[in-house]
C-alpha cells in the first residue's frame, strides 16, 4: 500500500525571508492505495487542489511512501 502525502512550503504563509512548510495527507485513502500509479494520480489531484488554496510563490514535493516495506523514496516537485 502506498500512502499519498505532500509537503508545501511558503513564503507567505512564514515569517519575513524564512518559509513555513506543512505536511498534508490524504484523507481519501488514509491507508494508502494498492499500486503507485493510482497513489501518484492522488498526489496530483491533491496538489492541484493546494494551487488553489496556497497562494505563489510556494513549493509543493509529493511521496508515495511504500507502507508494507521500506524503500528508497523518490520526492520529485510538482507545479
Amino acid at each position: 500500500m502506498f500512502k499519498a502525502m505532500l509537503l508545501i512550503c511558503s513564503l507567505v504563509h512564514g515569517s519575513g525571508d524564512e518559509m513555513s512548510c506543512f505536511q498534508i495527507n490524504d484523507t481519501l485513502a488514509p491507508d494508502g492505495y494498492i499500486t503507485e500509479k493510482k497513489c501518484r494520480v492522488r498526489v496530483k489531484e491533491m496538489a492541484d487542489m493546494i494551487t488553489l488554496i496556497v497562494p505563489y510563490p510556494h513549493i509543493i514535493k509529493y511521496k508515495c511512501e511504500n507502507k508494507t516495506r521500506r524503500t528508497s523514496i523518490e520526492e520529485e516537485n510538482i507545479q
